[in-house]
């Protein structure tokens, strides 16, 4: 009897990944609840955004699961994924929803509609989810993981996007939305409510804890277009460390250059969390989480639009858009930098996540 994974990989020109024989009549595969998700935001106002599967054990990769499984297009700029126990949450940005999808089928649970800009999903319990949405006025929804119901509203700075949680607190990430912003949003989780508004730098958009549990803050910089297009004010990009408890800074250091015209959107860390892993200008950037100066020149050099650090392997994912019309690609490297392998995957691909 073939398990519930292999007739999906089949289903999708890929090879068997697990069964069991007569002796053993016990299913013991666990569908797509474990891999990596690879969120590709598609072509803008095209509804073409996907999700592409990567199964880690067997190296194969299934592109538009969604679609194939559910026989309907995802929808418009995929702009995240998140796992809450065996549900998956894809934001749909420009759709304006969120997709919830069983994670041992891919088969949809439901979706939250309605909504202005959504960002970014957290799991805060096994009973609650955050959602941020909102861009100029960004606020969190309090989400009901059982009904997918919105419950609470919780209002924080704009366009919140990317949360971490710290014991009882979930901190938000303020990243301007169409303008521009400075600050995280600290939430207790008991009450749902804001308790404490930090400043850090220009347009905060990604967060982690280290092994120590101090909170890192990737910060894009702020920049102001003329009428004609070009530049009047950019500042640049940085890197703070702070006390996730006290809000106290105890880092802050400038990346990428003014002109450089890129604005950095991914961080990681290794699976010891002992260094910091950022995308600028040139490629993906390594330092200790002690000292800045190792990151001279970029670890892995390339034109990334994304990447992933994996928590089992240390091996990092990049993530290549070649354009917004045609497939991109994710390139594997070893934890020393050399390439692995590379895979095709959707539009646009942008972000990825593992469990």
């Amino acid at each position: 009897m073939r398990s519930l994974r292999f007739t999906l990989l089949l289903v999708f020109g890929s090879v068997m990944l697990a069964s069991c024989g007569k002796q053993d009549p016990v299913i013991t595969d666990t569908g797509f609840l474990h891999g990596a998700f690879i969120s590709n935001e598609g072509s803008y106002n095209n509804s073409n955004g996907s999700i592409s599967y990567f199964d880690v054990d067997s190296s194969k990769m299934i592109n538009h699961v969604f679609e194939a499984v559910n026989g309907r297009p995802l929808g418009d700029v995929v702009q995240s994924f998140a796992v809450a126990g065996e549900k998956g949450f894809i934001i749909v940005t420009n759709s304006q929803k969120v997709e919830v999808v069983d994670l041992k089928t891919f088969t949809s649970l439901g979706s939250i509609d309605s909504l202005e800009f959504p960002r970014s999903f957290l799991a805060v319990d096994s009973k609650k989810g955050y959602l941020t949405d909102g861009n100029t006025n960004g606020h969190v929804y309090v989400v009901d993981l059982e009904t997918l119901k919105i419950t609470d509203t919780i209002p924080c700075g704009s366009g919140s996007g990317k949360m971490v949680q710290y014991k009882n607190r979930v901190i938000v990430a303020n990243a301007g939305g169409w303008g521009n912003d400075s600050t995280l949003s600290i939430i207790d989780s008991g009450i749902d409510k804001v308790i404490h508004t930090w400043t850090v730098g220009m347009n905060p958009t990604d967060l982690l804890l280290d092994k120590n549990d101090n909170l890192w803050v990737l910060c894009i910089g702020k920049v102001v277009w003329n009428p004609d297009w070009t530049i009047g004010t950019e500042t640049p990009s940085t890197l703070v460390a702070l006390d996730p408890q006290s809000g106290s800074v105890l880092e802050s250091q400038n990346i990428g250059a003014v002109g450089d015209f890129y604005w950095p959107l991914r961080f990681g860390t290794n699976k010891n969390k002992d260094r910091i892993f950022y995308l600028e200008s040139g490629g993906i950037y390594s330092r200790s989480i002690t000292n800045g100066s190792e990151a001279g020149d970029p670890f892995i050099r390339g034109n990334f639009y994304g990447f992933g650090n994996d928590p089992s392997t240390d091996q990092i994912y990049a993530l290549f858009a070649p354009s917004f019309t045609t497939s991109g690609w994710m390139f594997r490297y070893l934890p020393d930098g050399v390439k692995l392998d590379s895979l095709e995957v959707g539009i646009g691909p942008s972000q990825i996540v593992f469990n």
